[in-house]
Parts: C-alpha cells; sequence; structure tokens
C-alpha cells in the first residue's frame, strides 16, 4: 500500500476519531479547550516515552518497546452518546482499532480488532465493579457500563487482556452517528462499491464508483446485519479499512488548503466523542504526527464460526506472535 502522511490519518484511522484532534493549528488548543471532548482529563498521549515495561507471554518475559504507544479508537453503534444509568448499555463496540505510534521510525500501524472476537468480558456491577467475567463476543466490553467513560475503561481493559495484556495509552471513542456528520463536512468520500447493498441502499451498486454522501456513507461504513452477502463481519472491516483510506486523501487536501479546517470537522463529532486524552496534550501530540507515515492494517488471522450469531476466534498462538512482532523491543524477540 502506498505509504501516505499521518497529516489528517489518525483522525481518518477509526472512521474518525482523530479527526477531530489530530491537525492542530497553532490555536486549535485554545479553541478545544472552550469545548472540551466528554471525558477529556489529564492523561497525556505519550508519544515514545514508554520506560521499563515488559509483557510475560507463555512464561517468557519480552520487554516492550520503548519507542511505541498506543491509542484505541472505539465505535459504537449508538447513533447519539448518551449518559446510562446502572452499569449495562446497549452500545455495543462495532469498530475497534488500536493506532500504534513508533516514535523512532516516525510510522504508524492499525491493528484492527473484529467486533465478533470471542474472548472474556469483564462484567460489570454495583458501583461499576468487576463482579465476574463472560466469554462473548468483545463488541459487549462497551456495553457494560455507563455508555461513556466507563464502558471505554471496560473497552480497554478487554482489548487489552485480548493482546496479552499490552498497556494501552489512551482511547478516543465515537458513536456511529459521526459518520455522516464528518463525511458531509469534508465535502463526502469516493469509493468503488464492492458489496451487494441490494434492499439495504441501493445507490451503493455493485462494482460502480460513488461518491459518498449523509446516509449513504453512514450505511457504507456501518450496515452489516441487512447485507444479503454477509452477516460477518469481514467485508464490512474491509470497507471500513477502505473508506479511511479514500477519507485521508481527502482531509489531507482540506487541511493543507485551510489550517483552520480541523476546527470545523470538531465541531461536526464533538456532540459524539469520548476521550481521556489531554487537551493541552493534544496540540504536541498533532505536531508530532506531521511526519508521520502510515504503514497499514493488520488484523489477527482466526476462524468465524456461526452459531446464534458468528463469533470470531482468533488463532492463539498466531495472536501472541502477532503481538510479540508488533509491540516487543527486536531485542528481546
Amino acid at each position: 500500500m502506498k505509504k501516505s502522511t499521518l497529516k489528517g490519518l489518525l483522525i481518518a484511522v477509526a472512521v474518525i476519531a482523530l479527526i477531530a484532534l489530530g491537525i492542530a493549528g497553532l490555536n486549535f488548543v485554545e479553541h478545544l479547550s472552550e469545548k472540551a471532548p466528554e471525558g477529556a482529563g489529564t492523561a497525556s498521549i505519550p508519544v515514545g516515552n514508554r520506560t521499563g515495561n515488559t509483557l510475560t507471554i507463555d512464561d517468557v518475559e519480552y520487554t516492550l518497546n520503548p519507542d511505541l504507544s498506543t491509542l484505541l479508537l472505539i465505535g459504537t453503534d449508538d447513533i447519539e452518546l448518551e449518559q446510562h444509568e446502572g452499569y449495562w448499555t446497549q452500545a455495543l463496540a462495532d469498530y475497534l482499532a488500536l493506532v500504534i505510534l513508533n516514535d523512532a521510525e516516525k510510522s504508524c500501524t492499525i491493528l484492527q480488532i473484529d467486533r465478533n472476537t470471542m474472548t472474556s468480558v469483564p462484567v460489570l456491577g454495583d458501583g461499576g465493579k468487576v463482579v465476574g467475567r463472560s466469554t462473548q463476543q468483545i463488541c459487549y466490553a462497551h456495553a457494560y457500563g455507563d455508555g461513556m467513560k466507563l464502558s471505554c475503561e471496560n473497552t480497554v481493559d478487554t482489548v487489552s487482556a485480548l493482546l496479552c495484556g499490552l498497556p494501552i495509552d489512551n482511547y478516543l471513542s465515537l458513536t456511529m452517528g459521526s459518520i455522516a456528520a464528518l463525511n458531509d463536512a469534508v465535502g463526502g468520500v469516493t469509493v468503488t462499491i464492492e458489496d451487494d447493498f441490494t434492499g439495504v441502499d441501493d445507490t451503493l451498486v455493485k462494482g460502480e464508483t460513488v461518491h459518498l454522501m449523509g446516509q449513504h456513507a453512514y450505511n457504507f461504513v456501518h450496515e452489516r446485519m441487512r447485507m444479503p452477502e454477509d452477516d460477518a463481519n469481514t467485508s464490512r472491516m474491509r470497507r471500513q479499512a477502505a473508506y479511511v483510506k479514500a477519507l485521508t486523501e481527502v482531509l489531507r487536501d482540506k487541511v493543507e488548503a485551510d489550517d483552520s479546517f480541523v476546527l470545523k470537522l470538531y465541531d461536526a463529532v464533538a456532540d459524539y466523542l469520548v476521550t481521556d486524552c489531554a487537551v493541552d496534550e493534544l496540540s504536541n501530540f498533532s505536531e508530532s504526527l506531521a511526519e508521520y507515515t502510515l504503514e497499514g492494517f493488520v488484523s489477527p488471522e482466526g476462524e468465524n464460526v456461526k452459531d446464534e450469531y458468528i463469533e470470531f476466534y482468533p488463532d492463539e498462538d498466531k495472536l501472541e506472535q502477532l503481538v510479540i512482532d508488533l509491540f516487543c523491543a527486536p531485542a528481546e524477540r
């Protein structure tokens, strides 16, 4: 895949999350702090400052690459952002992608995680405390919580456990309702339709190149259950990756032409966003990303099994090796 500069990419990466935060101009933080995203706190986004961390896999201790930092991007199937009472919601994490930044190499890799991945999910009870664990699709981790910060933290913990206990530095979450808003804010995105959307969205004709606007962008990125050819998540993950790549190109042009464009994007998605990233750290982070290149997308290998729903079972040995390859310092392999 042709490498792209991360100037505008990491925002597109999860179908939007970093877009509102990733390419800041000199005045971005000043504007952003006036309308900080839900959950924004004091946690900074570290770039290449991990020290002394190790990971034990099959009784072998590995040293984590100190040049790496990670950001979990979460796309929930809620249309609107809503604070739920209690510790169970209907908001599932339909999109999960771990952004891996390598400060030494000035590169970025995106680890896509299938929302159908079967894993041990923490079950929350009174006070939001873990009262047990249940093996189920990883997307349900976000449903345990308040639909906002607590749900995001439960999702982070679940993804971390799936990846052999890998520490995850920060998270950004957007509801799927932000897709159309973001898409239209950049003037739409052009993609080639590779799936059969018959009866779902007849404007998306297989084999044709289409300029997506509004609800059609949402359908392209989000639809799965109503698709006549695919009730698994494989095709949708492919579409999401294709959309991110196309969106990246549009974003680069928009931002290079207008430094203030990112503020317009933030306005478009602010009501859908939850993050633990500190507002006053975003400007430095965005400046660091200007020289980064996108190395590509990777996903765990495994098998889809049809039960009542599609269940994805990752190959444990290959998943462990993937974690070692992506996150551990070469000298310790």
